[in-house]
């Protein structure tokens, strides 16, 4: 059971250590430090006021035998130790709430900062009368009670009410934060950030909930006030002890740490880790394999016939009659035909490469312009909507260019698809930014995409446009850059109607 307490300190350790990706790592750090401390205390006083033996599928620990974990808080005076568990409770409490605010918001605003307020108010007072020192003169004070029933009976009714008041403030703050949190579930509007904050909202539910049901409720409340007064001990109903939540706990610790890990892990929390799709990466792997060994052999070949043909070409010339100028003429399309495909194949190449990203601030706003400008006669007769939007991004801008070209080429063969009458082409592109995100999206009103191929679009080699002068490996490109820059491609479509596009990156805080 300890080895929970302990895993929760180190991984605490781990998250506060991303500090440079910002505020949120320190108070997720410290929420789970906090916790663990908590829980620390929790053992230490089972074991000071306890003999109970827990039976659980983790472990079968005898509580009062000392172990090394709880001697550290063994040498401490009791007073020392009553205000080691108040300060950690206190810490989680301000953690969550510091957590809680950098994380569901951009900027605080007037009620934020009446909540902080309140809660600095709600510290104060739990610091104050529940501090050892206080509890004491609160015991002298009974005593001096104990000749007169009546008015002892309503002290003692006093001290429950300000129990049951602590309580409430505690459980107050753990709503306000768990609503910020769950809340930005709803008002996302980007699929990955609304999982995010589904994993980070349901991991910090069971975590309160634990810290409610350990350290504010049942015999080891740290908010024991009347106990403390009364009987100058800091454990309610001793020497019983209900141990149902700490035998769930491991299973809560499990759950928790592994939401947790999926948010960062796989939803870009703290910003710092690789997007996980190892399926498609694996295939794009071994096409990029295939191609990098086939390229070299066929460029040589077309090479070969392009020299050929401009040396026919050049022999041909001497001779000047009408089959020559014939022959000439079909020998210049089949070097320009054999020009065609040898660009082909080196934009291949590029897509089959190794990305190495020179990462610089760039505005998504002009990306798109540059795009644009690269297929502008292809535009002529499409409707193009731009909100204009100046959102700041990390990224590679060539790369980034090309990607958006080739979203831009594909939205512009789905809207060439459409051959209905009075089909007006139209373009609409949003560039904005929600919370560390910024996208682009490009929506058409093409053909769209059935969900059978939506299953496939992202896979190398697959298309459903002429193989003449597509290979298939746009889209698999697009992917392979944005995971270079941490980022995400979100497809959403209706066949018949049209398709939605995003492009996910981190933006610049300014």
């Amino acid at each position: 059971m300890t080895l929970i307490a302990i895993l929760f300190l180190v991984f605490a350790v781990l998250i506060i250590a991303r500090i440079p990706r910002g505020r949120q790592a320190v108070w997720l750090g410290l929420s789970l430090f906090a916790f663990g401390c908590c829980f620390l205390g929790l053992i230490g006083l089972i074991s000071r006021f306890g003999n109970y033996q827990l039976d659980g599928i983790f472990l079968r620990l005898p509580l009062n035998q000392p172990t090394w974990a709880w001697r550290i808080l063994a040498h401490l005076s009791l007073f020392d130790f009553m205000r080691f568990r108040l300060w950690s409770l206190v810490l989680f409490l301000v953690a969550q709430v510091g957590l809680g605010l950098s994380y569901s918001r951009k900027k605080i605003n007037r009620f934020d900062w009446f909540a902080i307020g309140v809660t600095g108010l709600i510290i104060i007072f739990l610091l104050w009368y529940y501090d050892p020192e206080h509890l004491f003169v609160l015991f002298k004070k009974g005593t001096f009670l104990l000749t007169t029933a009546g008015v002892r009976v309503q002290w003692e009714n006093n001290l429950h009410l300000l129990d049951r008041i602590a309580f409430f403030l505690v459980i107050s703050i753990i709503i306000y934060v768990s609503c910020l949190m769950l809340g930005l579930f709803y008002k996302a509007k980007l699929i990955q950030k609304r999982v995010q904050a589904l994993c980070i909202g349901t991991s910090n539910l069971v975590l309160s909930g634990f810290f409610v049901a350990l350290f504010c409720m049942g015999r080891g409340n740290v908010l024991n006030i009347h106990s403390m007064a009364t009987t100058l001990l800091p454990i309610s109903n001793y020497p019983e002890f209900e141990t149902t939540f700490l035998k769930a706990l491991p299973f809560a610790s499990v759950v928790v740490l592994v939401l947790v890990l999926v948010a960062i892990v796989r939803y870009g929390f703290l910003g710092s880790w690789q997007p996980v799709t190892h399926g498609l990466d694996q295939q794009i792997k071994l096409a990029n394999q295939a191609v990098r060994i086939t390229l070299h052999s066929y460029k040589n070949r077309f090479l070969a016939v392009k020299m050929a043909l401009e040396m026919a070409e050049t022999s041909l010339r001497e001779t000047k009659d009408e089959a020559a100028s014939r022959a000439i003429t079909q020998i210049q399309w089949a070097s320009s035909v054999s020009e065609e495909a040898l660009a082909q194949l080196d934009i291949l190449h590029v897509q089959a490469g190794r990305i190495d990203l020179n990462q610089g601030c760039y505005s998504w706003n002009k990306l798109w312009e540059e795009a644009i400008q690269r297929l502008t006669p292809r535009l002529k007769s499409v409707k193009l909507y731009n909100n204009n939007n100046d959102v700041l991004i990390w990224g590679d801008s060539e790369y980034l260019i090309t990607v958006l070209e080739n979203l831009l080429q594909n939205a512009l063969d789905a809207l060439a698809k459409i051959k209905k009458e009075n089909f007006t082409p139209t373009l609409q592109v949003e560039i904005g930014q929600e919370f560390e995100w910024g996208f682009i999206r490009i929506i058409d009103n093409g053909a769209g995409i059935s969900k059978k191929e939506m299953r496939k679009i992202f896979r190398p080699f697959y298309t459903t446009k002429s193989t003449k002068n597509n290979w298939g490996m746009g889209l698999a490109y697009c992917h392979r850059v944005i995971k270079a820059h941490r980022g995400f491609i979100n497809v959403r479509s209706i066949l018949g109607e049209g398709t939605t596009v995003e492009v996910l990156i981190r933006n610049v805080n300014r």
